[in-house]
């Protein structure tokens, strides 16, 4: 009788993995979407800049691009590893993880870009 009872007992769990996956794929596309977010602020404000007749306005500009495109790209590599991390996982969710990858793979080009640009205006002005 007493064997009887080790039978009902509750089979073995096995352990889940310590990382939330589907966490990590949405802080990638949420950081991917702030990098992309930065540099498009940017493209407003510089207009603003430039209407307001400042004497130091291109150089704010330049600088301001030269912040903008650093951090940008600092947040489009963050995003391009969380999403690649997630998605070399085998049985994560992919969704937001490709999203946030792609968009921080097109933002650390964009701001490589915007950083030639940039130091082209220093090195030409």
């Amino acid at each position: 009788m007493i064997g009887a009872m080790t039978d009902l007992s509750a089979p073995p769990v096995e352990p889940r993995p310590s990382t939330n996956f589907r966490l990590l794929g949405l802080i990638a596309f949420v950081v991917g979407i702030a990098s992309v977010v930065i540099t498009r602020l940017l493209g407003l404000v510089a207009p603003f800049l430039i209407s307001t007749a400042l004497p130091m306005a291109y150089e704010l500009i330049s600088t301001l691009g030269l912040v903008a495109n650093v951090l940008s790209l600092v947040l489009g590599i963050g995003a391009l590893v969380l999403g690649l991390i997630v998605l070399l996982r085998r049985d994560a969710p992919k969704g937001f993880a490709a999203a946030g990858a792609a968009l921080g793979g097109a933002e650390v080009f964009g701001a490589f870009i915007g950083l030639v640009q940039t130091a082209t205006y220093y090195l030409g002005g």
